[in-house]
């Protein structure tokens, strides 16, 4: 009998529209806060990359300095390479277009993420003043049945 009782104030507190609409409000504010955790992923992928697009381009105003006839070496693994200073000039470019398509690519999510991440929070805002709205309806009706009686 107490499992039966159980079950059937489970199925009576889920019927209760306040609840269902508190369940709607808090699944909406789980999504919310995940959406936060990765805007502050790319935020923090971001920052790493501005890191290296600043490192690279010290390197390429130091490279910019040398005359063609000044020896570069690039370190492989443990290793010092000779390497033309032409050659390093290229690379250093085609690792700045790659690191500053990849910051475009990270602020375009970023700025989509908080979009939506504001969507979301005016959706919060409007189920929570429902809510709200809904339970002090529900307390006049409570009183008012209280009054009645």
């Amino acid at each position: 009998q107490n499992i039966n009782a159980n079950i059937r104030l489970k199925e009576t507190n889920m019927s209760n529209p306040g609840e269902q609409m508190a369940a709607a409000v808090d699944a909406e504010v789980k999504k919310f806060r995940e959406l936060q955790e990765e805007v502050q992923k790319l935020r923090d992928d971001q920052r790493l990359l501005m890191q290296q697009q600043s490192e690279n381009e010290m390197v390429k105003q130091e490279l910019d300095l040398l005359d063609d006839s000044a020896q570069v070496y690039k370190m492989i693994g443990p290793v010092l390479m000779k390497n033309e200073t032409e050659d390093a000039k290229q690379t250093v470019d085609q690792r700045l277009e790659l690191i500053n398509g990849e910051l475009k690519k990270v602020e375009g999510k970023v700025k989509a993420k908080e979009e939506k991440g504001q969507e979301l929070a005016k959706k919060i805002q409007e189920m929570q003043g429902s809510l709200q709205a809904a339970a002090a309806q529900a307390a006049k009706a409570a009183a008012q049945q209280a009054m009645a009686s």
